[in-house]
């Protein structure tokens, strides 16, 4: 098949993510304050309201221990979620779970679903899972027709929705069909739904009835605007979850991303403002995008939008801007991209006009 290809080796380089302001702010001699990053896809609404003041009244709490397993935090989770407590399990960031996910579940061999975030390949090559690259097609825009996907011969697949960097979501009907097919081909699914959030009501698998053998993976670092501070979750099955987090150190989660993590998830309000925002600034972006000779965006339901290029490489597309205080993805360290993609995150339309104006004298 085609589709499939087998490259189990990593060549021992970091992967490149975005948010690198640092490193930007180093190689350009721009306080990374002046920067504006397009790199990281984070809620340009920044935290909610009540999220500072949390934080700082956790500053009292500091020579006292968290919550070991974060329980309160977790309910709390599990309602936003609208599933039960027993089946959440929070972590530092939605990687720590990943990772632990892989070395609860040993999987010999996996299948990723590519181009797409790293850390799948990065959590499982280390365990000792070969691994297996699903490739989307570029002509068909990286949509995912699911009915392709043959999970047999596999232990776990991974599939982000929607899926970074192209913006893609499968619907959530079609993500239960696909776990179907590989609880009858005795294969688990892990979907990431890290920038569901900004994907509108009903999108996430959990509205649907898959149970056994599937996880799903939250983040609320880009929902709302926490990236500083890491705060994710896995939901799996009661017996699993339970079984992770016995798995799992304990203290996991601070008392500041506790704080924080409880006042961002009780306000209901800012979450509905954000898919607002965001999809009238990424309808308006997208149009601009579009306008630029050379550059062809493709669709996306995330907070970000994959764009092609036509001419000019993103190595050096991204420099150019780097130059101007812009920074963007450069997508060549995703697989199938090459030197031909960037990704540039959805900001305040003030922002995204600064993009475009960068834009148009990086190209000419």
């Amino acid at each position: 098949m085609t589709d499939l290809r087998n490259t189990d080796t990593l060549s021992g380089k970091a992967p490149v993510h975005g948010g690198r302001r640092d490193d930007a702010a180093r190689r350009y001699r721009i306080p990374k304050e002046e920067l504006l990053d397009f790199s990281a896809s984070i809620n340009p609404l920044g935290p909610p309201a009540g999220v500072a003041a949390a934080v700082r009244g956790a500053a009292l709490e500091i020579s006292h221990y968290p919550e070991e397993d974060a329980a309160g935090l977790a309910e709390q989770m599990a309602a936003y979620l609208d599933v039960p407590a027993c089946r959440v399990v929070p972590g530092n960031g939605s990687i720590e779970v990943l990772y632990w996910l892989v070395r609860a579940l040993k999987p010999a061999r996996v299948l990723v679903v590519e181009p797409t975030f790293s850390e799948y390949r990065r959590a499982c090559v280390p365990a000792g899972a070969a691994c297996d690259s699903f490739k989307l097609r570029e002509e068909e825009d990286f949509a995912l027709d699911v009915r392709r996907i043959r999970p047999a011969g596999h232990d776990l697949v991974f599939l982000c929705n929607p899926n970074n960097p192209t913006g893609y979501l499968v619907p959530a009907d079609e993500v239960v069909w696909l776990w179907r097919q590989c609880r009858a081909a005795g294969a688990g699914l892990v979907v990431d739904e890290a920038f569901i959030d900004f994907a509108g009501e009903g999108a996430s698998v959990l509205t649907g009835d898959a149970a056994e053998g599937i996880f799903v993976v939250r983040s609320f670092t880009k929902s709302h605007a926490l990236a500083g501070l890491r705060l994710g979750c896995l939901v799996a099955r009661e017996d699993f979850a339970l079984s992770l987090r016995e798995m799992m150190p304990p203290w996991n989660i601070n008392v500041f991303a506790r704080a924080a993590g409880r006042a961002a998830l009780a306000d209901t309000a800012y979450l509905l403002e954000a898919r607002r925002v965001n999809f009238r600034s990424r309808f308006r972006l997208f149009r601009a995008l579009a306008s630029l000779p050379g550059i062809d965006p493709l669709p996306s339901e995330a907070n970000f939008i994959l764009c092609r290029l036509a001419t000019a490489g993103s190595d050096e597309l991204a420099d150019c801007l780097g130059r101007m205080g812009i920074m963007v993805r450069d997508c060549r360290s995703f697989p199938e991209l090459g030197n031909r993609f960037i990704r540039v995150a959805v900001r305040s339309d003030q922002e995204n006009y600064q993009l475009i104006s960068a834009l148009k004298k990086a190209l000419a």
